[in-house]
């Protein structure tokens, strides 16, 4: 897939990286449904790239001629919504606009409008929202005359719609007519396989923006990014390797001093004696929200790993390196899955 980093204007389906199965089976997806007309509702935590993934749709779509039109659901005050979304005609309510306002939806038609966050909306603005989807026409504020609205509807969220349906704080009806289509983006340490292409494009993105002919990442960097979590994701990533291109030497080479203090613990374990290794790993499972069980829990799960490696499978000899009863090893074994 390409490297190169489009305008977000341009940006389609050639332009996702990624070669984990997850992705590929995501872009397959993307373009089978990309011709229809059918609501798609976008999931994924924040900075996986809902909104690239919007465009791609767009761009693969029958209406890539026409207008994307993205709302920001979030960022819209809740008594401004609805004008923002249907439009007003003049003299609608105090301070409008002379002349009025054409409203996104009707800015969007013959194309796509991306409702992002949309679980910010309001009650009374899913209502709204939902009848638009049922009747495709809208009516501006201030107006008594319908207007029909040919477009495609594309959603995002990062939330669990379902668990909000089920708490009352979501429409269940608006949350089906969204939902037609799902596209689920994993978050990045889910695809750790993807993270050296992601490196690439966006080494070679910074590089056109800042002219800085950076060379590549040190192993011991990318060791790290490849056991970090990535609670950001894509755009922490990107953000990462943005602060690192302002503070690369002159050998071009991006390293371990160049990235974030958690980071750069992280890049420098393999250079660590094994306590400060041990210390550091230590303090990525506390960012990661781990209790004291958990991290004991995972150290004796590394442990035993490390025994049926040094006894090659042979869970008798395993067992005794543990100085434990073979029983015992099972009993290890299928509590961590390692069956």
């Amino acid at each position: 897939m390409r490297h190169h980093s489009p305008k977000l204007s341009h940006f389609t389906a050639d332009h996702i990286i990624g070669l984990s199965s997850q992705m590929l089976d995501l872009k397959e997806t993307l373009l089978k449904v990309a011709p229809r007309n059918s609501n798609v509702l976008i999931t994924g935590e924040s900075g996986t790239g809902k909104e690239l993934f919007a465009r791609a749709l767009h761009a693969a779509s029958l209406r890539r001629a026409g207008p994307f039109v993205k709302i920001n659901c979030a960022a819209i005050p809740d008594t401004l919504v609805e004008s923002e979304l249907f439009g007003y005609e003049e003299g609608a309510f105090t301070g409008c606009r002379k002349g009025g306002q054409i409203g996104k939806l009707e800015l969007a038609h013959g194309g796509t409008v991306f409702l992002d966050e949309v679980a910010e909306l309001s009650r009374a603005m899913q209502a709204k929202l939902l009848r638009f989807l049922q009747e495709r026409e809208i009516q501006k504020l201030g107006s008594r005359r319908t207007i029909f609205v040919d477009v495609r509807v594309v959603a995002a969220t990062n939330v669990n719609l379902e668990q909000m349906v089920k708490h009352k704080k979501f429409r269940e009806d608006l949350f089906y007519r969204l939902n037609v289509i799902n596209l689920h983006i994993p978050p990045l340490r889910e695809r750790k396989e993807d993270i050296p292409l992601l490196v690439d494009a966006f080494i070679q993105k910074f590089n056109f923006s800042f002219g800085a002919g950076v060379n590549g990442v040190a192993s011991e960097v990318m060791t790290a990014f490849l056991h970090y979590s990535w609670p950001g994701n894509v755009r922490e990533l990107e953000n990462c390797l943005e602060r690192a291109f302002n503070l690369v030497d002159k050998d071009k080479i991006i390293r371990p001093h160049h990235l974030p203090a958690h980071l750069y613990a992280l890049a420098g374990e393999n250079r660590l004696p094994g306590e400060k290794r041990f210390l550091g790993q230590v303090t990525e499972a506390f960012r990661q929200g781990k209790t004291l069980t958990q991290i004991m829990e995972q150290v004796e799960k590394n442990i035993v790993l490390q025994a049926l490696a040094e006894s090659k499978g042979n869970k008798a000899k395993a067992a005794r390196l543990l100085g434990i009863s073979r029983p015992g090893l099972y009993k290890k074994l299928i509590k961590y899955n390692l069956m």
